[in-house]
């Protein structure tokens, strides 16, 4: 089975949040690499969130020296604090690791400026350079003394630098991914869907024109105005269709119902001639033939003035009432037979907006037709359903699943032998869909078949299996 396709506006919607989801990953892409390729720049990041992570304990007391990372990594971390600048009155407060320190000038010595707060390359205390080694040097005010603190680190085997990408990626990264960008996506789509809604509004009004052309109704040309031009092209273009559609139904219509007309008076004249003949085997089928004829021309005359009538008469009318006089009328034929009626009908009206008398037309044609293929001694069961469908079942051979609808076609028969013009069951699609509804054929449990009318009711309520009907009003006729 195929999958349904996707509405424009569910198309732009899936490519917009794509489009953002592509925006969020290349930009959490570019700052990981802007960070990452940049040695200096993320050591430097670190280092200074290390030192405020240490003036953060010795706010609180703690000991700097206890931070475990410290002495994990021996060769790769130093750390040094120490509450005055100048040796004379420094006074070391906390130290790890201090090979990888530079050496504190000597009490006694002018080391005022030895240390210059900030960031840069690192040397070992002999002065020689130690590769990927970088030191900050950060001072601070804490409880009336003034701190000192002196951060080495050689490369970093503990990846500390992935505190510094989380807190960057939730300045520069989270924020406009939870914020701006959804905003733009959203306005944008907005916009978007504003600008479609005359788009709308045509598919809207093209997904009815099925219906129009099932029920008979008007054929109304799309509208053509606040289009873009290329999609106003092509409205144009359905609606010029639309025109010669319309034209061609008219036409179509109107020569049935002239050939009809034109055919009834000769035909009559034949068969009052074919009457005066000797009475003989080949006067019998002539007759025979001019009376199926007739009844061809009849159909052909119903179904060109069935969508004429439906357009200039609606009208409300009792389902249930057609129904049971329609089994009444045949009851008749079908006891010649040997046949029973079985009707089954709610106790309350089923009320229709349509035309009786095509109602009466589509149902009398299917139980006639069942009446005919049913066998001496069966029923012929009529049951009207409140849910506005009317079910035929008789005992017949059945219809093949090959030609379940293929008996609905114009002129359609699977023996061509049989006496019919083949027009009826196509008569009693049309009527059916020209008040809203279908007709179909199924298998009948037990055999047979089961013709389903369905019209849609003036009140519509909520359909239910025509079997299930409870309180109805059954009789033999």
């Amino acid at each position: 089975m195929p999958r349904p396709s996707r509405t424009l506006q569910q198309i732009l919607t899936i490519r917009l949040l794509a489009v953002a989801v592509t925006a969020c990953l290349a930009l959490t892409a570019f700052f990981l690499a802007h960070y990452v390729l940049d040695t200096p720049r993320l050591r430097r990041l670190t280092l200074e969130n290390e030192a405020r992570m240490i003036e953060d304990m010795l706010t609180r007391g703690q000991d700097p020296a206890a931070w475990s990372g410290f002495r994990e990594y021996p060769q790769n971390y130093a750390l040094r604090v120490y509450d005055h600048r100048t040796a004379d009155r420094r006074r070391l407060v906390a130290e790890v690791n201090p090979r990888l320190l530079p050496a504190l000038a000597a009490a006694g010595e002018n080391a005022e400026f030895a240390l210059s707060e900030g960031f840069g390359p690192a040397s070992a205390p002999q002065g020689e350079a130690v590769g990927d080694s970088w030191q900050i040097v950060d001072h601070v005010d804490l409880k009336g003394r003034s701190y000192w603190v002196q951060l080495v680190m050689v490369g970093d085997p503990a990846w500390r630098w992935r505190w510094v990408i989380e807190e960057e990626m939730r300045d520069h990264v989270m924020v406009p991914v939870l914020f701006i960008v959804p905003a733009l996506v959203l306005a944008i789509l907005l916009s978007t869907l504003l600008a479609l809604r005359p788009l709308r509004r045509v598919a809207t009004l093209a997904a009815s024109l099925d219906r129009a052309v099932s029920t008979g109704a008007p054929l109304v040309p799309l509208p053509e105005d606040n289009l873009p031009r290329e999609v106003r092209d092509v409205v144009a273009a359905i609606n010029a269709m639309l025109y010669r559609l319309e034209a061609s139904f008219r036409l179509q219509k109107q020569f049935a119902s002239d050939v009809a007309h034109e055919l009834r008076m000769p035909l009559a004249v034949v068969v009052l001639e074919a009457a005066r003949l000797p009475p003989s085997p080949i006067r019998d089928t002539i007759t025979e033939e001019l009376n199926e004829l007739g009844v061809l021309v009849n159909q052909l005359l119903r179904f060109a003035q069935a969508e004429d009538v439906m357009s200039r008469e609606r009208h409300l009318v009792d389902l249930v009432a057609i129904a049971r006089k329609v089994s009444e009328e045949l009851a008749g034929i079908a006891v010649t037979r040997g046949v029973v009626i079985e009707f089954d009908a709610p106790a309350t009206p089923v009320m229709l907006r349509g035309h009786a008398a095509l109602i009466d037309i589509a149902i009398r044609n299917v139980i006639d037709n069942a009446i005919r293929i049913a066998p001496p001694g069966s029923a012929v069961e009529v049951t009207v359903g409140a849910a506005g469908e009317v079910a035929i079942d008789d005992r017949g051979p059945g219809v093949p699943d090959q030609h379940k609808e293929l008996i609905f076609d114009r002129f359609w028969r699977a023996d061509r032998s049989r006496a019919g013009a083949g027009i009826g069951l196509a008569l009693v699609r049309r009527v059916a869909r020209l008040h809203g509804g279908d007709a179909r054929v199924e298998d009948r449990p037990g055999g047979g078949a089961r013709f389903i009318l369905s019209f849609v009711p003036h009140d519509a309520p909520a359909p239910r299996p025509v079997a299930a009907m409870a309180d109805h009003d059954t009789k033999k006729i």
